[in-house]
């Protein structure tokens, strides 16, 4: 039976006055949307208040709109509107077999739709991701530039088109860093992977999600290590951020089902977006704010600092956590995002604009008259 959008509306207004907000990331209050014939969208959607804008969470690999529920709790009280979906892949979204669906260009020509099924039309976010979701939020901006406020990129830094190849690219993290940072990607990318998760499954959320993120860098990213822990089903400490709740969610997620979730390896390693990319401007034309965890093995911080060849007005906030920023310090997070939205909507209000182009209309009045 199909429940009235409405009976959503009542639901959120009755747990956000009661002061229950952990439902934002639930999947209770969950939606879907078709988006084209056969391609549906899982999302949540918070309206805004007093004209502030929305966000655009994306969530990465291989968490979901769950990851997201602190940030939702808080940027909703805070009036913005927030706009959570399930990516490709994951839950009731539209997860296909076929590798070649995961683009950037339709995954972004994906969300600009969503954005108007829920009401948003011509409207620009604040566009913020995490891992793989911090990936799509570049390319969001890349090929959607006027429905763009800013974008936040969490743990993974802007990378323009480029040709991908994945031996050359372990072959600089060993000599940059001492370890092959990415060396996880041939185990995901291999045909028996998806298999071999789905059958340790706890084993593997252990090691992604540890108390000791130094298993980051020797059993993650390592050539083969990933593997090995996997078939041994070793078992590990989690971190205390993820509570029983979180865990039992994030299994929901990865017991079945898991290839459509690797494919979105493959479009880089494939180099699947190239056709489309090869001609793109690689400079970013909008604000973009990166927070990196001084313990992420594997969205190191360091690498973030290239990102400035190519984004004009980029901040960097690094802060004292491993690789899941917005779960592991969320106060702090949050405080980041928030303050850099401010100051974007600030140096974007009409006052501003009109004040400097007034400053430039003087300026080239005045070198008229002293020519």
């Amino acid at each position: 039976m199909m429940i009235p959008t409405y009976f959503y509306t009542v639901l959120i207004f009755i747990k956000i006055v009661t002061g229950s907000a952990s439902f934002i990331a639930d999947r209770t209050t969950a939606q879907t949307v078709l988006i084209r014939p056969g391609i549906s969208y899982e999302y949540i959607h918070i309206n805004a208040t007093n004209d502030k804008p929305t966000i655009l969470f994306l969530h990465g690999f291989p968490s979901s709109l769950h990851s997201w529920r602190h940030q939702t709790r808080y940027f909703s009280e805070q009036g913005y509107g927030c706009l959570v979906p399930n990516l490709m892949g994951y839950g009731r979204s539209y997860s296909p077999l076929n590798r070649s669906e995961y683009t950037s260009k339709t995954i972004t020509d994906h969300l600009i739709i969503l954005l108007d099924r829920v009401g948003l039309g011509d409207s620009s976010v604040f566009v913020i991701g995490h891992d793989w979701g911090a990936r799509t939020a570049s390319r969001f901006v890349l090929y959607h530039p006027e429905r763009t406020i800013g974008a936040a990129l969490l743990s993974v830094a802007y990378s323009p088109p480029f040709r991908f190849n994945l031996i050359a690219a372990l072959q600089q993290s060993l000599t940059n860093y001492g370890y092959e940072s990415i060396g996880y990607w041939t185990f995901f990318a291999a045909d028996d992977a998806a298999r071999i998760i789905e059958r340790n499954v706890d084993s593997f959320i252990d090691l992604l999600f540890a108390a000791n993120a130094t298993l980051a860098r020797t059993d993650v990213a390592p050539v083969g290590k990933i593997r090995a822990w996997l078939n041994n089903n070793t078992r590990t400490d989690r971190a205390a951020y993820m509570t029983k709740e979180d865990y039992g969610t994030l299994r929901e997620y990865l017991a079945s089902g898991m290839q459509p979730k690797l494919n979105w390896f493959h479009v880089v390693i494939d180099n699947l977006d190239w056709d489309y990319e090869k001609t793109f401007n690689a400079t970013v034309q909008r604000p973009v704010l990166y927070i990196g965890g001084r313990r992420d093995y594997i969205g190191i911080i360091g690498a973030a600092e290239r990102q400035k060849a190519y984004v004009k007005d980029l901040k960097i906030v690094e802060v004292d956590t491993g690789h899941w920023v917005m779960e592991e310090k969320p106060n702090e997070v949050n405080r980041e995002i928030h303050q850099w939205i401010k100051t974007v909507m600030s140096n974007n209000s009409p006052a501003i604009i009109f004040l400097w182009k007034s400053y430039l209309y003087l300026f080239i009045l005045f070198l008229f008259l002293t020519i």
